[in-house]
Protein backbone atom coordinates (compact mmCIF):
# COMPACT_ATOMS: atom_id res chain seq x y z
CA UNK A 1 0.00 0.00 0.00
CA UNK A 2 1.24 3.46 -0.91
CA UNK A 3 1.32 5.96 1.95
CA UNK A 4 1.72 9.69 1.37
CA UNK A 5 2.97 11.82 4.24
CA UNK A 6 1.75 15.33 3.57
CA UNK A 7 0.46 18.74 4.58
CA UNK A 8 -3.08 19.13 3.25
CA UNK A 9 -2.33 22.59 1.83
CA UNK A 10 1.10 21.76 0.37
CA UNK A 11 1.24 22.37 -3.42
CA UNK A 12 3.92 19.71 -3.92
CA UNK A 13 1.86 17.18 -1.95
CA UNK A 14 -1.22 17.91 -4.01
CA UNK A 15 0.77 17.47 -7.20
CA UNK A 16 1.44 13.91 -6.04
CA UNK A 17 -2.18 13.33 -4.97
CA UNK A 18 -3.56 14.56 -8.29
CA UNK A 19 -1.48 12.00 -10.18
CA UNK A 20 -2.42 9.18 -7.79
CA UNK A 21 -6.10 10.04 -8.08
CA UNK A 22 -5.89 10.26 -11.86
CA UNK A 23 -4.19 6.85 -11.98
CA UNK A 24 -6.91 5.45 -9.66
CA UNK A 25 -4.14 4.11 -7.47
CA UNK A 26 -5.20 3.24 -3.90
CA UNK A 27 -3.20 5.05 -1.22
CA UNK A 28 -3.58 6.45 2.24
CA UNK A 29 -2.53 9.85 3.53
CA UNK A 30 -0.89 10.74 6.82
CA UNK A 31 -1.18 14.38 7.84
CA UNK A 32 2.16 15.50 9.24
CA UNK A 33 2.14 17.86 12.21
CA UNK A 34 4.30 20.89 11.28
CA UNK A 35 5.60 21.29 14.82
CA UNK A 36 7.88 18.32 15.41
CA UNK A 37 6.98 16.25 12.36
CA UNK A 38 6.82 13.14 14.54
CA UNK A 39 5.17 11.23 11.69
CA UNK A 40 8.48 11.39 9.76
CA UNK A 41 10.64 9.83 12.46
CA UNK A 42 11.38 6.90 10.12
CA UNK A 43 13.37 9.13 7.73
CA UNK A 44 16.04 11.81 8.00
CA UNK A 45 14.18 13.79 5.33
CA UNK A 46 12.03 16.26 7.26
CA UNK A 47 10.11 17.78 4.37
CA UNK A 48 6.82 16.76 2.79
CA UNK A 49 5.81 15.04 0.64
CA UNK A 50 7.28 11.65 1.53
CA UNK A 51 5.95 8.50 -0.12
CA UNK A 52 6.39 4.95 1.14
CA UNK A 53 5.70 1.87 -0.95
CA UNK A 54 6.03 -1.45 0.88
CA UNK A 55 9.02 -0.23 2.87
CA UNK A 56 10.60 1.82 0.09
CA UNK A 57 10.89 5.52 0.96
CA UNK A 58 10.78 8.14 -1.82
CA UNK A 59 11.38 11.82 -1.07
CA UNK A 60 11.15 15.09 -3.04
CA UNK A 61 8.01 15.68 -5.08
CA UNK A 62 9.68 15.46 -8.51
CA UNK A 63 11.18 12.06 -7.66
CA UNK A 64 7.87 10.89 -6.16
CA UNK A 65 5.91 11.92 -9.25
CA UNK A 66 8.43 10.15 -11.50
CA UNK A 67 8.19 7.03 -9.33
CA UNK A 68 4.39 7.00 -9.46
CA UNK A 69 4.37 7.53 -13.20
CA UNK A 70 6.94 4.83 -13.87
CA UNK A 71 5.31 2.26 -11.60
CA UNK A 72 1.60 3.08 -11.63
CA UNK A 73 0.34 5.84 -13.94
CA UNK A 74 2.45 5.08 -17.04
CA UNK A 75 1.77 8.42 -18.75
CA UNK A 76 4.00 9.18 -21.74
CA UNK A 77 6.11 12.30 -21.30
CA UNK A 78 8.09 14.28 -23.87
CA UNK A 79 10.35 17.33 -23.95
CA UNK A 80 7.44 19.77 -24.21
CA UNK A 81 5.74 18.12 -21.24
CA UNK A 82 8.95 18.38 -19.23
CA UNK A 83 9.16 22.10 -19.97
CA UNK A 84 5.68 22.58 -18.55
CA UNK A 85 6.33 20.52 -15.43
CA UNK A 86 9.54 22.52 -14.92
CA UNK A 87 7.43 25.68 -15.19
CA UNK A 88 5.10 24.32 -12.53
CA UNK A 89 7.99 23.60 -10.13
CA UNK A 90 10.06 26.68 -10.89
CA UNK A 91 7.39 29.35 -11.38
CA UNK A 92 3.76 28.51 -10.65
CA UNK A 93 4.24 26.86 -7.26
CA UNK A 94 6.05 29.86 -5.77
CA UNK A 95 2.98 32.09 -5.94
CA UNK A 96 0.95 29.92 -3.56
CA UNK A 97 2.62 30.72 -0.20
CA UNK A 98 2.47 34.47 -0.79
CA UNK A 99 -1.16 34.30 -1.90
CA UNK A 100 -2.19 32.19 1.08
CA UNK A 101 -0.03 33.91 3.71
CA UNK A 102 0.47 37.55 2.62
CA UNK A 103 -0.05 38.95 6.11
CA UNK A 104 -1.01 37.91 9.62
CA UNK A 105 -4.77 38.36 9.30
CA UNK A 106 -5.10 36.44 6.03
CA UNK A 107 -2.77 33.73 7.29
CA UNK A 108 -4.76 33.45 10.53
CA UNK A 109 -7.97 33.06 8.55
CA UNK A 110 -6.49 30.44 6.24
CA UNK A 111 -4.97 28.43 9.08
CA UNK A 112 -8.50 28.07 10.38
CA UNK A 113 -9.11 25.97 7.26
CA UNK A 114 -5.71 24.28 7.06
CA UNK A 115 -5.34 22.82 10.55
CA UNK A 116 -7.85 20.30 11.83
CA UNK A 117 -9.05 19.08 15.21
CA UNK A 118 -7.69 15.62 14.40
CA UNK A 119 -4.13 16.95 14.31
CA UNK A 120 -3.98 18.57 17.74
CA UNK A 121 -5.77 18.53 21.09
CA UNK A 122 -8.37 21.31 21.28
CA UNK A 123 -6.24 23.37 23.65
CA UNK A 124 -3.27 23.38 21.26
CA UNK A 125 -5.18 24.44 18.14
CA UNK A 126 -5.21 28.21 18.88
CA UNK A 127 -1.48 28.15 19.71
CA UNK A 128 -0.55 26.30 16.53
CA UNK A 129 -2.78 28.59 14.50
CA UNK A 130 -1.21 31.69 16.07
CA UNK A 131 2.36 30.48 15.55
CA UNK A 132 1.59 29.55 11.95
CA UNK A 133 0.00 32.92 11.24
CA UNK A 134 3.09 34.67 12.61
CA UNK A 135 5.70 32.48 10.92
CA UNK A 136 4.24 31.82 7.47
CA UNK A 137 3.96 35.46 6.29
CA UNK A 138 7.68 35.79 7.08
CA UNK A 139 8.43 32.64 5.10
CA UNK A 140 6.25 33.89 2.23
CA UNK A 141 8.06 37.24 2.26
CA UNK A 142 11.44 35.50 1.94
CA UNK A 143 10.16 33.33 -0.91
CA UNK A 144 8.75 36.40 -2.63
CA UNK A 145 12.16 38.08 -2.50
CA UNK A 146 14.04 34.92 -3.50
CA UNK A 147 11.93 34.38 -6.60
CA UNK A 148 11.74 38.09 -7.47
CA UNK A 149 7.96 38.31 -7.18
CA UNK A 150 6.78 41.92 -7.12
CA UNK A 151 2.99 41.86 -7.51
CA UNK A 152 1.99 38.32 -6.56
CA UNK A 153 -1.65 38.59 -7.63
CA UNK A 154 -0.89 40.10 -11.03
CA UNK A 155 1.94 37.65 -11.71
CA UNK A 156 -0.12 34.65 -10.59
CA UNK A 157 -3.00 35.64 -12.85
CA UNK A 158 -0.55 36.16 -15.72
CA UNK A 159 0.64 32.59 -15.10
CA UNK A 160 -2.96 31.37 -15.24
CA UNK A 161 -3.42 33.19 -18.56
CA UNK A 162 -0.18 31.66 -19.85
CA UNK A 163 -1.40 28.17 -19.00
CA UNK A 164 -4.84 28.72 -20.53
CA UNK A 165 -3.47 30.26 -23.73
CA UNK A 166 -0.26 28.35 -24.34
CA UNK A 167 -0.79 25.16 -22.37
CA UNK A 168 -4.37 24.29 -23.23
CA UNK A 169 -4.46 25.99 -26.65
CA UNK A 170 -8.21 25.43 -27.14
CA UNK A 171 -8.01 21.79 -26.01
CA UNK A 172 -10.05 20.26 -23.20
CA UNK A 173 -6.82 19.22 -21.49
CA UNK A 174 -3.12 19.65 -22.14
CA UNK A 175 -3.18 15.98 -23.09
CA UNK A 176 -5.99 16.56 -25.60
CA UNK A 177 -9.29 14.78 -25.01
CA UNK A 178 -7.87 13.22 -21.85
CA UNK A 179 -5.66 14.76 -19.14
CA UNK A 180 -2.05 13.78 -18.82
CA UNK A 181 1.02 14.26 -16.62
CA UNK A 182 1.08 18.05 -17.09
CA UNK A 183 -2.62 18.52 -16.33
CA UNK A 184 -2.12 16.63 -13.06
CA UNK A 185 0.83 18.82 -12.05
CA UNK A 186 -0.87 22.14 -12.77
CA UNK A 187 -4.15 21.05 -11.22
CA UNK A 188 -2.47 19.68 -8.11
CA UNK A 189 -0.59 22.89 -7.36
CA UNK A 190 -3.70 25.04 -7.77
CA UNK A 191 -5.91 22.55 -5.91
CA UNK A 192 -3.76 23.02 -2.81
CA UNK A 193 -5.21 26.53 -2.56
CA UNK A 194 -8.83 25.38 -2.57
CA UNK A 195 -10.90 27.17 0.12
CA UNK A 196 -7.93 29.51 0.63
CA UNK A 197 -8.91 32.03 -2.04
CA UNK A 198 -6.50 30.84 -4.73
CA UNK A 199 -8.85 28.69 -6.80
CA UNK A 200 -11.64 31.26 -6.73
CA UNK A 201 -9.21 34.00 -7.77
CA UNK A 202 -7.99 32.02 -10.77
CA UNK A 203 -11.44 30.81 -11.87
CA UNK A 204 -13.00 34.26 -11.72
CA UNK A 205 -10.12 35.70 -13.72
CA UNK A 206 -10.01 33.24 -16.63
CA UNK A 207 -13.05 31.31 -17.88
CA UNK A 208 -10.90 28.91 -19.94
CA UNK A 209 -8.96 27.99 -16.83
CA UNK A 210 -12.20 27.67 -14.85
CA UNK A 211 -13.69 25.22 -17.35
CA UNK A 212 -10.47 23.18 -17.42
CA UNK A 213 -10.26 23.10 -13.61
CA UNK A 214 -13.85 21.92 -13.34
CA UNK A 215 -13.14 19.12 -15.83
CA UNK A 216 -10.09 18.04 -13.84
CA UNK A 217 -11.71 18.17 -10.41
CA UNK A 218 -13.72 14.93 -10.45
CA UNK A 219 -10.75 13.08 -11.97
CA UNK A 220 -7.89 14.37 -9.82
CA UNK A 221 -9.31 15.70 -6.57
CA UNK A 222 -10.65 13.80 -3.58
CA UNK A 223 -11.09 10.21 -4.64
CA UNK A 224 -13.10 7.30 -3.30
CA UNK A 225 -10.04 5.10 -3.63
CA UNK A 226 -8.10 7.09 -1.03
CA UNK A 227 -7.96 4.90 2.09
Amino acid sequence: MLTLYQFSSCPFCWKVRALLNYAKQPYKTVEVTPMGMKELEFTEHKKVPVLTDDGKVIVESAAIVDYINENYAHITSNEASQQWTDWVDETLVHYLPTLVHPNFLTSWKNFGVIITAEQYPWYKLPIVRLVGAIVMPKVAKKMKAKHKINDVTAEFLAAIDHWALNGLTDRAFYGGDQPDFVDCSVFGVIRSGDQLGVVDLAKKHNSTFAAWYDRCYPIMSESSITL
